[in-house]
């Protein structure tokens, strides 16, 4: 366990409707009342836990916000959130993770010819696909450009989710050129380089359920972006 604190979404008046009675805290997590149970992704990693409260205490003073209101502060702090797994960072810039251009990843196991990716089916879906992240990149921009002004708003939800929707298929299109070598768990028929990207592949895959799911997002895009009713 890394973390001092969990912050956690509590029902404190069971009778008020809806989003209404619910406060946001802070928890202790070196108490008795707090375990924490690692979950084994598909991958390999075990980035998620499993955090389970028997009679575990809050402090009144580790309310955040208002009592009762904490609704409203986990939305803006999932907002927050979003952004990051956008690529947006608090400070209205740009994340960026260094990778291999997905070119040279899709040319290394399927040629070249004349310049060009060898078959026709890869190299369509590999303009496509950079077609796309060409158009998340200047929309993502813009996001940006807006978060510089003011807080993050919902439209972090599209970017965020167009992000997970584009990193999947980076690395469904890179498995699909490498072939059997895209499948490599561990051995020696297979590079460092193959092995990690099988990993990736597989983590990839709760790349649209992280920072909440892609139902979630198409939700608050609807109603909060495009204003469509309910």
């Amino acid at each position: 366990m890394e973390s001092d604190y969990i912050f956690a979404l509590v029902r404190t008046d069971p009778v008020a409707p809806k989003h209404d009675g619910i406060s946001l805290m802070l928890i202790d997590m070196h108490q008795s009342g707090v375990q924490v149970r690692p979950i084994r992704l598909i991958s390999g990693s075990s980035p998620f836990n499993e955090t389970l409260f028997e009679n575990a205490v809050a402090r009144r003073d580790d309310v955040v916000g208002p009592l009762n209101q904490g609704w409203t502060v986990g939305k803006r702090l999932l907002q927050y959130e979003r952004s990051t797994h956008a690529g947006i960072n608090i400070s209205g810039t740009q994340g960026r993770v260094a990778e291999t251009p997905l070119f040279d990843i899709v040319s290394a196991y399927v040629g070249l010819r004349n310049g060009r990716i060898a078959d026709d089916d890869h190299r369509s879906a590999l303009t496509r696909h950079e077609m796309n992240q060409h158009a998340y990149r200047l929309t993502q921009r813009r996001v940006i450009e807006e978060t510089q002004a003011r807080a993050p708003g919902f439209a972090s939800s599209a970017v965020k989710l167009s992000g997970a929707i584009l990193a999947k298929e980076r690395t469904e299109l890179s498995i699909a050129a490498m072939g059997f070598k895209g499948v490599g768990w561990e051995g020696e028929p297979f590079t460092d380089e193959e092995i990690s990207a099988t990993r990736t592949w597989l983590r990839q895959k709760s790349a649209t359920i992280a920072g909440g799911t892609a139902e979630v997002q198409l939700n608050i895009i609807a109603k909060r972006v495009l204003g469509l009713p309910d």
